[in-house]
């Protein structure tokens, strides 16, 4: 049954690709844009840096190996944090329930790109450094929290083995999978508005649910009540379409997305809560 309903699924989205092609058309450009301004250059280079510091055991310097995966997400950004925990799993540095721990504290979007997006929503610098902090914030509190149950220290691996163009290459099959998530969330987050004509302001919610970029650019010059919470739900969650990539790469090294959603659904209801009352 659950093939079945897979199947007319898929043959409904592509008879609606057909009837929509310039929403088609129009998603792609928009999300190849995003991606070329907003994810490649941050998330190419960065992948390419973390792959020849685990390879070179960096996370060795650290007190803790958690401590490492924290302070290098936060640099990082998503999904590079998740990238992070796989590589040191794949090289048994950590063991995979100490990777799946991980995952929780792990999600950090692109700081540049938060005050950007913030900046033009809300056209306050205080309401923006206060939401990158909430987000920050909730995030060291879930690192505080899970760090307990793991143990100090990963395996060392010793080995001095690094190489560039194998970095290179995994770095840009990694954005290039990122693209065509971005890009399918796109077209069918448009389509489904389009075809269902999905109004103002539950368009917005739907958007920022399946491709977190989307929902932000959407609040921007606009007046709606809880505007601060929405964009703080968005941020935090990160949409479906930062899962997927998520997912993706936890299927490289046989983790558990559950305990990144659960990361997710926890960070967000802290978010919210911190957000309201301050």
């Amino acid at each position: 049954m659950k093939r079945k309903i897979t199947i007319l699924l898929i043959m409904t989205f592509i008879i609606l690709i057909f009837k929509n092609y310039e929403i088609v058309l129009k998603s792609t450009l928009e999300a190849t844009s995003i991606w070329l301004n907003k994810v490649f250059p941050y998330l190419f280079i960065m992948i390419i840096i973390q792959d020849l510091l685990i390879n070179l055991n960096f996370s060795s310097y650290f007190k803790s190996t958690a401590l490492y995966i924290f302070i290098m997400s936060l640099l990082s950004g998503t999904p590079s944090g998740t990238y992070i925990v796989s590589k040191l799993k794949n090289q048994n540095i950590i063991t995979k329930e100490y990777a799946n721990t991980c995952l929780i504290f792990t999600y950090f979007a692109n700081p540049l790109f938060l005050y950007t997006i913030l900046n033009n929503i809300f056209k306050n610098k205080l309401i923006t450094i206060k939401l990158i902090l909430i987000l920050y914030l909730t995030n060291l509190l879930l690192y505080l929290f899970y760090k307990k149950n793991l143990p100090s220290k990963g395996k060392s691996i010793n080995t001095n083995d690094i190489n560039l163009s194998t970095s290179i290459k995994t770095s840009i099959n990694t954005t290039i999978t990122i693209l065509g998530v971005i890009t399918f969330y796109l077209i069918l987050s448009n389509i489904i508005i389009s075809e269902f004509r999905i109004i103002y302001p539950f368009n917005i919610f739907f958007k920022g649910f399946l491709e977190m970029t989307q929902g932000l650019t959407s609040l921007i010059n606009i007046n709606i009540k809880f505007k601060e919470v929405i964009a703080i739900t968005f941020i935090s969650f990160g949409g479906l379409s930062i899962h997927t990539q998520v997912s993706y790469i936890l299927n490289e090294s046989d983790l558990s997305y559950k305990h990144f959603l659960k990361g997710r659904i926890i960070q967000t209801i802290l978010s919210i809560i911190l957000t309201i009352i301050t």
